[in-house]
């Protein structure tokens, strides 16, 4: 039995059929490229998804939903499991404002994110994401800055009326109620959470909004109930879980259940990951309040530096922070470490509700 050595017909058909995967590959690449991406939050579980992103075409979005397509697939996403978005074709000026605001930088973001809206007028999606980011920028920045707060609520306003059925829909109310429970304006609040109970998926996240303004009216025995219906309803370590537990620690304080406010907001602490910035400066904050107000300053003042050190980031937080720690070492007779972080916070954050605070 003879063997045939390849002829020149053998491999002439081999490079056709290099050429034709290549091309197909090639292809491929490229329908990739131009897809939109549906990443998901860590843990999110969907069957179309291919390393915790779901790829294809965004078809429509909703307050409770992003139906993405891939040839004749259709895939529904939650907008509770979506981490972000990544549109084929948006704008250069969106990924800079998105770097400006995770380095803090979020007037500059807010003025970038009002550009790439403009960018994408004949994109509605991108245009909707563009024009929620600006307005949570500046909310961000109203927190820090109190004079920035009618610009911020002004354009979360005019978002929640121009585009009541966008996927931020959701947290751009709960923006707006966090403005307005920031600034007293409790009546303003408690509209907009009823309003924000009304969407999907939002109820139990209202609850929690409608608990800190039932304590910032002093009504802490309510508010403390609410919350403990709320935190056995959502899943544990959930952020809705971790957000309604840190705010009954601060309404047990109100209570003078300082113990309790302090085991309390430790499982916090220990269940958040560490690389959770929102939660674990204002658990380390929150933390601060209770020892302080059970008369322990030198464990007091430990948790705010701890914001300090590891949480610096948090510009809602950090301030605050500074502030605890220059109050408490002048009640440690330590003023010349005092003068030091009454400096870093007008220095830092010069135009701070912190800095009139008593």
């Amino acid at each position: 039995m003879s063997s045939r050595l390849p002829g020149q017909s053998d491999f002439k058909r081999l490079q056709k059929a290099m050429s034709a995967f290549l091309t197909l590959a090639m292809a491929l690449s490229v329908g990739w490229a131009l897809a939109d991406e549906v990443v998901l939050v860590p843990g999110a579980s969907i069957k179309q998804a291919i390393g915790g992103r779901v790829r294809g075409q965004v078809q429509s979005e909703s307050p409770g939903e992003v139906v993405v397509t891939l040839g004749t697939s259709t895939t529904s996403v939650p907008t509770d499991l979506i981490a972000s978005i990544r549109y084929d074709g948006q704008p250069a000026t969106l990924q800079l404002a998105e770097t400006r605001e995770a380095a803090g930088q979020l007037a500059e973001a807010a003025e970038l994110f009002k550009k790439a809206a403009g960018e994408a007028a004949d994109k509605p999606y991108v245009m909707q994401m563009a024009l929620y980011r600006e307005a949570s920028a500046l909310a961000g920045l109203a927190l820090v800055e109190p004079d920035r707060t009618k610009d911020a609520k002004d354009r979360l306003l005019r978002f929640v009326q121009t585009h009541p059925s966008s996927r931020y829909i959701i947290p751009a109310r709960e923006d707006l109620a966090r403005l307005q429970l920031n600034t007293g304006d409790f009546s303003g609040a408690e509209a907009t959470i009823a309003e924000l109970a009304k969407l999907p998926k939002a109820a139990d996240r209202a609850g929690v909004l409608r608990a800190k303004v039932l304590a910032r009216r002093g009504l802490h025995d309510e508010a403390v109930s609410e919350l403990d219906r709320l935190i056995a309803t959502f899943p544990d370590r959930s952020t809705g879980q971790r957000e309604a537990r840190l705010a009954k620690a601060e309404s047990l304080v109100g209570m003078k259940k300082y113990k309790e406010a302090e085991s309390l907001v430790r499982q916090v602490i220990a269940a958040a990951p560490a690389e959770d910035v929102a939660t674990q400066s204002a658990a380390c904050n929150t933390l601060g309040d209770c020892l302080r107000a059970d008369n322990r300053p030198k464990e007091a003042l430990l948790a705010y530096l701890h914001t300090d050190l590891l949480y610096s980031k948090d510009r809602q937080e950090h301030p605050r922070a500074l502030f605890q720690i220059e109050k408490l070492f002048r009640l440690l007779k330590q003023d010349g470490r005092a003068d030091e972080y009454a400096q870093r916070l007008r220095q830092e954050y010069p135009r701070s509700q912190w800095l009139t605070s008593k």
